[in-house]
């Protein structure tokens, strides 16, 4: 017996809960994949959240470490020590600032963006699984749902054509 489908729902209260239980279902069915990516890179939480804020700056641009510690919501030390770590396994640069020499200013490195990407594409392989998963009419409904949200530039920004990012 063929299961009907679900009136559609568009409250942005039902479409958030719909969006969240599909994210949801993607980051428990890929958690373990990419929590070892992450632990394959020596990466923990926090620290993976500091990389990825490194990565969403432009190329080139560094930032103070009293940045790191305002994106994360963490104290100064605890953003040093992040930093060290990462410094560490030669994912960021580190250095002092021209005008500040008390500041420190981290860039993120080609290692760093490495482990980004290593990571980013796990968690692209899960979605393509899910997607490989969906009969072609879902996949052609989820494809014509996605289209106009790729459209807005900020969306279409994070598509993976490079995953570092």
């Amino acid at each position: 017996m063929q299961a009907t489908a679900a009136p559609t729902k568009t409250s942005s209260t039902q479409v958030a809960e719909g969006l969240y239980a599909v994210l949801h279902y993607l980051m428990k069915s890929s958690g373990r994949d990419v929590f070892q990516a992450m632990a394959d890179a020596d990466l923990t939480l926090t620290t993976y959240k500091a990389l990825h804020a490194l990565a969403e700056r432009e190329r080139g641009d560094d930032v103070c470490v009293k940045h790191v510690a305002e994106d994360l919501v963490l104290s100064m030390p605890a953003a040093s020590r992040i930093v060290d770590g990462l410094h560490q396994r030669g994912y960021v640069e580190r250095r002092e600032d021209e005008q500040d020499r008390r500041m420190k200013r981290v860039r993120i490195t080609a290692a760093g963006r490495a482990a980004m990407a290593r990571i980013n594409a796990t968690r692209l392989a899960a979605g393509e699984q899910f997607a490989a998963s969906l009969s072609e009419t879902e996949r052609k409904r989820l494809a014509a749902a996605l289209a106009p949200l790729l459209e807005r530039p900020e969306i279409a920004d994070c598509l993976p054509a490079e995953l570092g990012s």
